[in-house]
């Protein structure tokens, strides 16, 4: 098995993109520049940062490489915004943590170090201020989008007139001249913090000159783990206090968390409302803050292959023999980037037959990989994660002594539970009703691309049997119509009663969005809303699971009941049967009441939402608890 960290040891071809930024920081004509690697979660964005670390280091280099002389006066910094999460300003911590870095770095922190001590005083400073360095940069970046640094002053002062209007209006009359006076202190104050930027800017650039730092790279990860306040502190920093000439920062995050951050707060400022002038604004603010945009791709079939290979050469091989495995998938990939890196390629390497366990494993990785390349979405830690599950699941079939479990049945079983967790726990039921032959899958499988067979077979089925992912999942080899299911869902049964979420990695936007629509806030619910537009197929499943069990832990909670209907209303795809999915499963006498009201409202004013919903309002009809008759009196059915 595999930990579940990053690695600068590339196993899936992405030094290419790690050598691309590296050259692009390397560009003086390219300097100040902000790179947003983007990527999903899990998509590795840390371990090619942890490339560039490394490749940025003169040491890395021989004497006869060119790199050894460039990277001389290079210094690289590493930030994990998460970690400073919980300290009372993002933005001092950023500042702070950079300049302990450079302080403490064996080539410029003896030149640097006394300079690094003076600026962390006055960031110690501007912390400690009454207004502190969050007031001095909200709603800074915001003017710099559109003026640039010399628009700042001007924003500062109209916060402090701001200050001065709220003051006078709540001491009322007679008390003017003390307004006035405390109006022009604030005033003197703003003016004060204004030029502490500048005068920041001036130094932490003299700093870096005097210091013969030509160029400093600073690498921002797990931005997309912050909260929303979090992530945009974080850019206001990069973008007022430290994007000064010889600078470039590679912020590794999910673009949609970032645009999430940047949506609530315009979204706040508009009293709540989504506007197209706010959705203008986070595409400018996202531009100004971010020069290069660059997205990390997808693994592919193969990708996936050579990854699955190389994961199992460093658990099988000695590290010597798995070195040159990597080494050589490093030439193999140059030479040619569509070929997998597998059973052939990993014998010519080591001029042998791979063991038993190795040979066994490399043949499963070339069955699986387009398995798992559809399933897991070309994602390099879901992949990790996923092989582990799969081999604690295939210890315990051998503990157990279940010889005749088969990989590839494992795999696409294991593919369902991880995609879908409520079909997967639909078919189980089934399966298990049918001595683990389920006619039902059967009839699926044979009707195949026929589309009116298809649906002819699945139409007494749950609505998530007919989706377009579950109808590609029923045609991935090998078919399981004649497969004995029992065994399989024996050695999964620790998932049957929870939700696969362990492996699967709720996404921080998931968790993010999930937040947002639970939190009773209007700003933040509409925030949610317009995010959920962002969610992939997968990550909806879950939004959609983690809110059922929100509904079903407090059903007396109203929250969660809006939430579904909300993202009906917005027509985000399939909350329509989620909704009524969730209405027939929910225990009635538990139920907030003022649910069945809304569900009539609903109904009342968007008449084609009846369809779907059918099956849950025949229930609210007919149900004797007081959400049935809160329902039945908004629709005008009075009593049952």
């Amino acid at each position: 098995m595999w930990a579940d960290n990053e690695t600068s040891d590339d196993l899936i071809g992405f030094q290419v993109h790690a050598d691309l930024i590296r050259n692009v920081v390397s560009d003086d004509r390219m300097l100040p520049v902000t790179i947003g690697l983007f990527g999903d979660w899990g998509g590795g964005k840390t371990s090619i940062m942890k490339m560039l670390q490394r490749d940025l280091a003169p040491d890395r280099w021989s004497d006869q490489d060119v790199e050894q002389t460039l990277y001389q006066d290079v210094a690289v910094v590493y930030f994990n915004g998460w970690l400073f999460e919980g300290y009372d300003d993002a933005k001092s911590a950023i500042l702070s943590s950079i300049l302990l870095s450079l302080g403490d770095h064996k080539r410029f922190g003896p030149k640097i170090r006394d300079n690094a001590v003076s600026l962390l005083k006055s960031v110690e400073w501007m912390r400690l201020a009454k207004f502190g360095l969050k007031h001095v940069v909200v709603p800074a970046v915001a003017a710099a989008a559109t003026g640039g640094m010399a628009a700042i002053p001007a924003v500062l002062a109209a916060s402090a007139g701001l200050g001065h209007a709220t003051k006078e209006k709540s001491e009322g009359e007679g008390s003017h001249d003390k307004a006035e006076s405390e109006g022009s202190w604030f005033k003197a104050k703003e003016e004060e913090h204004a030029s502490n930027v500048r005068t920041f800017r001036e130094r932490f650039s003299k700093l870096l000159v005097d210091s013969d730092i030509k160029t400093l790279v600073v690498l921002i990860d797990d931005l997309d783990r912050c909260s929303p306040e979090r992530v945009i502190e974080n850019l206001e920093a990069i973008k007022l206090f430290l994007s000064v000439p010889s600078t470039a920062f590679v912020i590794g995050a999910d673009p949609r968390i970032v645009e999430h951050a940047i949506r609530l707060r315009y979204t706040e400022r508009a009293g709540g409302e989504e506007t197209v002038e706010n959705k203008r604004l986070v595409k400018d603010y996202l531009e100004k803050v971010i020069q290069i945009p660059y997205r990390l791709p997808r693994l592919s079939s193969s990708e996936i292959e050579t990854y699955m290979s190389l994961l199992f050469c460093g658990l099988y091989l000695g590290k010597n023999d798995s070195d040159r495995c990597i080494a050589q998938s490093h030439r193999e990939r140059t030479a040619n980037r569509y070929s997998a890196f597998g059973f052939a390629k990993v014998k010519e390497t080591l001029g042998k037959e791979p063991n038993g366990s190795l040979s066994e494993s490399l043949i499963f990785s070339a069955t699986a990989a387009p398995l798992i390349a559809k399933g897991l979405e070309g994602n390099p830690r879901q992949v990790k994660r996923f092989l582990n599950a799969f081999i604690l699941r295939k210890k315990l079939a051998e503990v157990a002594k279940l010889s005749h479990i088969k990989d590839d049945v494992l795999v696409k079983l294991m593919i369902l539970e991880y995609t879908d967790d409520g079909l997967f726990k639909d078919l189980f039921a089934k399966q298990a009703s049918q001595a683990g032959l389920p006619l039902e899958l059967a009839a699926l499988e044979k009707a195949g691309s026929d589309e009116s067979a298809y649906n002819e077979a699945s139409k007494d089925l749950i609505k998530g049997w007919r989706d377009d992912a579950t109808r590609k999942w029923i045609a991935l080899e090998p078919a399981l119509a004649n497969v004995d299911l029992r065994d399989y869902f024996w050695i999964a049964r620790d998932k049957l009663d929870a939700t696969f979420a362990g492996l699967s990695m709720v996404s921080p936007l998931t968790r993010a969005v999930l937040a947002d629509l639970l939190s009773g806030v209007t700003v933040q619910r509409n925030t949610g809303l317009e995010t959920a537009k962002q969610l992939g197929g997968d990550e909806l499943k879950m939004l959609y699971e983690l809110l059922d069990q929100a509904i079903m832990r407090q059903p007396d909670d109203k929250k969660g009941f809006d939430a579904m209907r909300l993202l009906m209303e917005k027509g985000i795809a399939g909350a329509g049967e989620r909704y009524n999915g969730m209405l027939l499963a929910v225990p009635f006498s538990k139920a907030n009441i003022a649910a069945g009201t809304d569900v009539g409202n609903l109904v009342n004013a968007h008449a084609e939402f009846r369809t779907v919903l059918q099956p849950a309002l025949n229930r609210l009809k007919e149900s004797n608890e007081k959400i049935g008759a809160a329902y039945r009196t908004t629709t005008k059915g009075g009593k049952k």
